[in-house]
């Protein structure tokens, strides 16, 4: 009997070794998890999370995606912090505020603030285009910002609107004037009438892209003035 016993006792010794450990528990992985967001800097001050909330929306990216490279302290010479619209009149008072450069997509472009972020102007100018004069007495001006703003003003009736490109330009639209962007350095083209003509038409327009080019065909000339005044007449070209 003791010999049974201890037989059976050696047997369920050798079945309990053979059992092995219970494998540790992993943290899933793989691609149905969902990612780690991420959130801007709680130390952003309001005039830097003005600037930075203005570009995301105005270029359709998160706000994660728009990097803050410098912000300096300056005291603006006017209420337009110092950006000149053709048409537009400013308030001269000194208003403190800071510079604001901001890098998304690959580019840098610049705000600027007043001291509590509540005043907000873009100041990297893409295109000015103006139109003056002709027998219907034109007064009409655009401004379009790197940061994806359209300013646009008419002398008639004081019209003043603020639009962004992603709200009037089809896709195709969008992909050709970077593709403009891209290729052009400063162009300036002028297709006003030779002065002394009758009710004289003039017509102006400087693009400043980031390539090298500074001359374009005459055929890309029509193709920027053509665009340029659609964008000052309608805000919905899509």
């Amino acid at each position: 009997m003791k010999m049974a016993l201890l037989i059976f006792t050696l047997a369920m010794l050798l079945v309990t070794a053979c059992v092995p450990d219970s494998a540790p528990t992993e943290e899933p992985s793989g691609p149905d998890l969902e990612p780690t967001p991420t959130h801007l800097p709680v130390d952003l001050t309001p005039a830097q999370l003005a600037a930075i909330t203005a570009l995301s929306e105005n270029l359709g990216l998160s706000v994660e995606s728009v990097k803050l490279v410098s912000t300096e302290a300056v005291d603006w010479p006017d209420g337009c912090l110092g950006v000149q619209e053709e048409g537009v009149m400013c308030t001269q008072a000194i208003t403190p505020g800071f510079r604001i450069i901001l890098e998304a997509n690959g580019r840098e472009v610049e705000y600027r603030t007043n001291e509590d972020g509540t005043q907000l102007r873009p100041a990297t100018v893409l295109m000015r285009w103006k139109r003056e004069g002709g027998i219907a007495g034109f007064c009409d001006y655009l401004t379009v910002y790197l940061s994806g703003e359209v300013h646009k003003n008419s002398c008639k009736g004081g019209e003043y609107a603020e639009e962004r490109l992603l709200d009037i330009l089809s896709e195709a639209d969008l992909a050709k004037l970077d593709e403009w962007v891209q290729d052009y350095g400063t162009v300036v083209i002028d297709a006003s009438d030779p002065k002394g003509v009758s009710d004289r038409m003039v017509v102006t327009l400087e693009f400043v892209g980031l390539g090298s080019q500074e001359t374009v065909s005459s055929s890309t000339e029509k193709e920027l003035l053509e665009f340029a005044q659609l964008l000052s007449q309608s805000s919905q070209l899509k």
